[in-house]
């Protein structure tokens, strides 16, 4: 165990004994000193008198450290490699075995243990005495190489001829020993081999099974005839155009006829193109037609989005999937083949935003004969996780797809949209509007363009158009690192839009600290947060409590309660509570990256045009970026790095099968 003040003030800070957290864990070491373990075991009277811990709380913490021995001994152990927080998940998931199976095999700790690389069990094998090209190793690796390429990359695949070169270099083994393995791998089910136009490629198996079962599944749906064939869909719309007074152009009429004739639509098309008037029609239809149907988005802003623009309940995939606990108490989602979504037609928009694993899950729960309407802009970014479903699904060939161009009168008025279109167009966008809702102003100086985000944001647009400096101004940026980055932006905003002023409290997590007021975003899927929505500030019941907090999530901290080591957040009238253990979970988001603006919008976006790094200077993450503002933008920086970014259409592959699969079938 930790003999130092300032190691055990480590291990007492990370949570490893319920009742004692970072403020309290200080408490007692200022007291205690190297004696604090001591206090704990033998004298837990003597916490009592420490500010926070009643005598009932101090034996509590003394019987929750004597029954942890097992506990010590595997702390002891790890604290060779790992600092508190990541012995504690080991004990966690492995108890007093730990200390065997880390021996046995540390290549399991990168697969099991969250926030432990590959690299770092590498490390511990080689101080373990290891050989290079143990079966372990290689295996550890090649599932890594795979990982990582989904991760960051967005593969589902890798040609196995790359993989073959790039993990024998890293690995600095033989082809012949990786592709050994990857055959031990094939035959045991962790990986899957397949071959496309001639080239064997490698999948993770959790990759291979879902692309393959989008692919079948689709078609299967697409295959079912419909009786609303027969009900004169003509003379549903144009009741639908007498009610509402308007005209639908001819390409949303054929929209609108896809979607209800056919199993599976896909419906695509950039702002201002009237993707919502056909959602409405669709709706207004499958209501006159008595046909149950739901609304799905990717993310929660996305949802609350399409719930206000089309007058009905929208959801996150997430909950209309319903997250919950299944019978081995792991986190699962609730809706499958076995028990499938009861609705008629479900209605996906940002469908752009879908990855392959969470597209997976959705058409588990779809049963046969529903009608699957899916919505988005192909010319966004792809995912955040692997695959790139929408565009798949369009290229294949295999789906009635529909592709609004026409620029409606009223969006005709909007130079943020006339600008977005000739963005994906590859043509430079009008710099000089005046009066208008796109701006742009020129800045040759990273410092020149930050001190002007700060000034437009706290001082001269909310003063100009009352808005609120917090909640109405989002930045929007290529990347987190540089002068302009999330990192940086975030603190000098930090500063200027929320400063401390002796009343606010804080929670530090690292070097970040976050403050009452402070604008966070979740940066990770966490299912178990509870969380609690009222209209009037209620008190929490059983009907408006739900679970769940998703990567993406913007919140603003309403309080901080540093002696039960608390925060409460309001994500969009969710008000849930955070342990200050989930910090690491959080990030300010006065500044966010364009890709995890995606499926949102604002009312004003600020975005920095600087020398970002090149595989950032792109047209689709400028257009994804402009196409998040609603009433104003303001780009800052250099014309001449606009236009880079809107002459490159480069887009990244992404190896994915979905296209192929499709087509096979």
């Amino acid at each position: 165990m930790p003999t130092t003040s300032g190691t055990i003030l480590k291990y007492l800070s990370s949570g490893a004994i319920k009742g004692i957290g970072p403020v309290t864990a200080e408490r007692i070491v200022s007291r205690y000193g190297e004696e604090s373990l001591e206090v704990i075991e033998n004298n837990p009277e003597w916490l009592s008198d420490i500010r926070g811990i009643t005598p009932k709380k101090a034996l509590e913490i003394s019987e929750t450290y004597r029954m942890q021995f097992g506990m010590r001994t595997v702390m002891l152990y790890c604290n060779r490699f790992f600092g508190p927080s990541l012995s504690v998940k080991i004990f966690k998931r492995y108890g007093s075995g730990a200390i065997d199976i880390i021996e046995n095999n540390p290549y399991v700790l990168c697969e099991d243990i969250e926030g432990i690389s590959f690299e770092k069990a590498d490390k511990i094998a080689m101080d373990l005495n290891f050989a290079y090209n143990c079966p372990e190793r290689i295996m550890a690796g090649v599932i890594h190489f795979l990982q990582v390429a989904a991760y960051n990359n967005g593969h589902c695949y890798i040609p196995e001829d790359i993989l073959l070169k790039n993990a024998a270099s890293r690995l600095k083994v033989s082809p012949a020993e990786v592709g050994k393995i990857i055959g031990d791998l094939v035959f045991t089910d962790k990986l899957v081999k397949s071959e496309i136009n001639g080239k064997i490629i490698v999948f993770l198996k959790e990759y291979f099974d879902a692309e393959k079962y989008i692919a079948a599944k689709l078609v299967s749906l697409s295959e079912v005839e419909f009786p609303v064939k027969l009900c004169g869909i003509d003379e549903q719309i144009d009741m639908l155009e007498e009610t509402y007074d308007l005209g639908y152009a001819e390409e949303q009429k054929k929209a609108i006829t896809l979607a209800v004739t056919n199993g599976v639509t896909i419906i695509t098309g950039g702002p201002g193109t009237g993707k919502t008037t056909v959602i409405k029609a669709i709706i207004d239809i499958f209501d006159n037609l008595k046909l149950s149907f739901m609304l799905a988005a990717p993310t929660g802003r996305a949802a609350k989005r399409m719930s206000e623009a089309s007058g009905h309940e929208a959801k996150t995939i997430h909950r209309l999937l319903e997250m919950g606990y299944g019978d081995s108490h792991e986190m699962r989602f609730m809706r499958d083949d076995s028990n499938p979504l009861p609705y008629k037609a479900i209605i996906i928009d940002e469908m752009s935003m879908v990855d392959t694993l969470l597209m997976y899950s959705l058409l588990k729960a779809v049963k046969s004969g529903t009608y699957l309407i899916l919505i988005g802009d192909v010319d966004q970014l792809p995912p955040v996780g692997a695959g790139n479903c929408l565009s798949d699904i369009i290229k294949s060939g295999r789906f009635r797809v529909c592709t609004l161009n026409k620029i409606f009168r009223q969006a005709q008025e909007s130079m943020i949209i006339v600008n977005a279109h000739s963005i994906n167009d590859g043509i430079m966008p009008q710099l000089d509007t005046k009066n208008s809702d796109f701006f742009f102003i020129k800045r040759e100086r990273a410092v020149d363009i930050r001190d002007l985000i700060i000034d437009l944001t706290s001082k001269r647009l909310p003063k100009t158009y009352g808005v609120d400096c917090i909640d109405d101004i989002q930045i929007i940026t290529p990347t987190k690192k540089g002068d302009l980055g999330t990192f940086e932006l975030n603190k000098a905003l930090q500063r200027a839009l929320n400063p401390q002023n002796g009343r606010k409290k804080e929670a530090k997590s690292g070097s970040v600290i976050f403050r009452e007021n402070d604008k966070v975003m979740q940066i990770k899927n966490n299912y178990d947060l509870e969380w609690f929505t009222t209209a009037d500030g209620g008190e929490k019941t059983d009907e408006n409590t739900g679970r769940g907090i998703f990567n993406g999530d913007i919140g603003r901290i309403l309080s901080i309660n540093t002696q039960r080591e608390v925060m409460v957040i309001d994500f969009d009238k969710r008000i849930t509570e955070y342990d200050f253990a989930l910090l690491d979970e959080l990030e300010h988001a006065y500044a966010i990256t364009v890709h995890k603006s995606q499926g949102s919008e604002y009312k004003i976006v600020i975005i920095p045009i600087y020398d970002h790094p090149v595989p950032l200077m792109t047209r689709n993450l400028i257009y994804t970026a402009l196409t998040r503002a609603k009433e104003m933008v303001c780009l800052i920086g250099r014309a001449e790095c606009l236009e880079v970014m809107v002459k490159n259409d480069r887009r990244p592959e992404r190896y994915t099968a979905l296209g192929e699969f499709l087509c096979s079938f």
